[in-house]
C-alpha cells in the first residue's frame, strides 16, 4: 500500500491582513472576509490536504496573537481539514494557544536553533507528529544558507547539520522553504533535496517556487518528498488547486481521493 502524499496551502497573516510574499517581502492583499468573499476560501480547502496559516510578523505581540486568533477563528468556521498554525512561537504557553485556537499541529522555525527545550516541552504534552519544523534557506556565494526571524537572522548551521539534528528532535515533520524562490513561480528547488544524504526518519515537505501544477506534481514525484506546499494566492486559489490535484492524479502522483 503507497503512502498518501499531500499537498498544503499556506496563508500568510500580518496585522490583520492576509499578505503575498516574493522573497519573503511581503504585499498585503485582503483580511479575512477578502479572502473568504474573493477566493471562496472554505470552498477552496476542500481541494487541499492540510492549510497552514502562519503569522509573519517578527516579535508579534499580545495585541497581534489576539487579532490572529480572532481571524483564524472565522476562516476555519468553514474547514474540515488538518490546520497547521505557526508564527512567533517562543514557549509552551504560545504553542497551548494555538492548539486551543484549533491547531491540529504547530509550525516552529527559530526555537530549533536556540531553544530546543521548548520543543520537547511541547512535545511531551501534544505529541512529536504535532510538531512542523520549517526550514527557510538562501543561496549566497553558491552556499545553502539557513535564516530564522522571518528570515532576518543568519543561522551558523549548515543545511545538513541541521537535518541531522532535526532527525532526534521531538517533531513530526520537516518543511524546507527556499527564500529565493519564494512567491516567484518559477518551479521548485529539489536540488536541495541532495543536502538530505542520511536517513531522517520524519517526513520531507518542499516549499517555494510553485506557480503551476507541474510543478506540484514535478515534486511529489521525488521519493524523498512526502508533500508539496504553495502559498501562492493567485495561481492557486479559485479553481487551481482542484486542477493541481486533478493533474497530480492522472501523472499516478499517491494523493487521497476526495
Amino acid at each position: 500500500m503507497k503512502l498518501l502524499k499531500r499537498i498544503i496551502f499556506c496563508l500568510y497573516y500580518k496585522e490583520g491582513f492576509f499578505h503575498l510574499s516574493r522573497n519573503f517581502k511581503l504585499q498585503r492583499v485582503g483580511d479575512v472576509d477578502w479572502l473568504i468573499k474573493n477566493f471562496g476560501f472554505g470552498n477552496t480547502a476542500n481541494n487541499i490536504d492540510e492549510l497552514i496559516i502562519l503569522l509573519v510578523k517578527k516579535n508579534p505581540t499580545e495585541k497581534d496573537f489576539g487579532s490572529f486568533a480572532f481571524d483564524i477563528s472565522e476562516l476555519r468556521k468553514n474547514i474540515f481539514i488538518p490546520i497547521t498554525l505557526g508564527g512567533g512561537i517562543r514557549n509552551a504557553k504560545i504553542a497551548k494557544s494555538f492548539f486551543d485556537n484549533g491547531a491540529d499541529k504547530i509550525l516552529i522555525n527559530s526555537v530549533a536553533y536556540n531553544n530546543k527545550e521548548v520543543i520537547y516541552e511541547i512535545a511531551s504534552e501534544y505529541g512529536n507528529q504535532a510538531i512542523s519544523v520549517m526550514i527557510d534557506h538562501k543561496k549566497n556565494n553558491n552556499e545553502t544558507n539557513l535564516y530564522s526571524e522571518c528570515g532576518t537572522k543568519l543561522e551558523k548551521i549548515s543545511l545538513p547539520q541541521h537535518l541531522e539534528n532535526l532527525s532526534r528532535l521531538s517533531c513530526g515533520e520537516i518543511i524546507i522553504n527556499s527564500i529565493d524562490n519564494d512567491g516567484n513561480g518559477s518551479g521548485i528547488d529539489l536540488k536541495i533535496l541532495n543536502s538530505i544524504n542520511i536517513t531522517i526518519g520524519k517526513p520531507i515537505l518542499i516549499m517555494g517556487g510553485a506557480g503551476k501544477p507541474e510543478h506540484l506534481s514535478t515534486a511529489l514525484s521525488s521519493k524523498k518528498i512526502s508533500g508539496v506546499i504553495t502559498a501562492n494566492l493567485f495561481n492557486f486559489l479559485g479553481e487551481g488547486l482542484k486542477l493541481a490535484r486533478n493533474f497530480a492524479l492522472k501523472k499516478n502522483i499517491p494523493l487521497a481521493e476526495f
